[in-house]
């Protein structure tokens, strides 16, 4: 993944907190909003652009766009190599440096 393309995801709205709590275990919806203390629609469509970006994937089939979500999300292989990448300081760094 492009640095380019890092730094618009963790500039997404709780997308860090999203990484760092699906990186321990998949969860539902509702305990994923409690983890990371997010509104509902906000982290949905997170949750949604994380999931087009290949890092997220539902574990109930269907539409993404659905008024109440069923099943659990958890990170992809790629979700969870970005969720170790950015426990990294130095891409942090390079990242506040160059793209945020």
């Amino acid at each position: 993944m492009s640095r380019t393309d890092l730094a618009f995801l963790v500039s997404q709205y709780r997308a860090v907190e999203i990484l760092d709590a699906l990186a321990r275990k998949s969860l539902a919806l509702r305990d994923l909003r409690v983890q990371t203390h997010a509104s509902r629609r906000p982290l949905a469509r997170t949750l949604r652009l994380l999931g087009a970006h290949g890092m997220v994937r539902r574990t109930h089939p269907g539409s993404w766009d659905r008024l109440r979500p069923v099943g659990r999300y958890e990170l992809t292989r790629q979700g969870h190599e970005l969720a170790d990448q950015l426990s990294v300081l130095d891409v942090w760094t390079d990242l506040y440096e160059h793209y945020l």
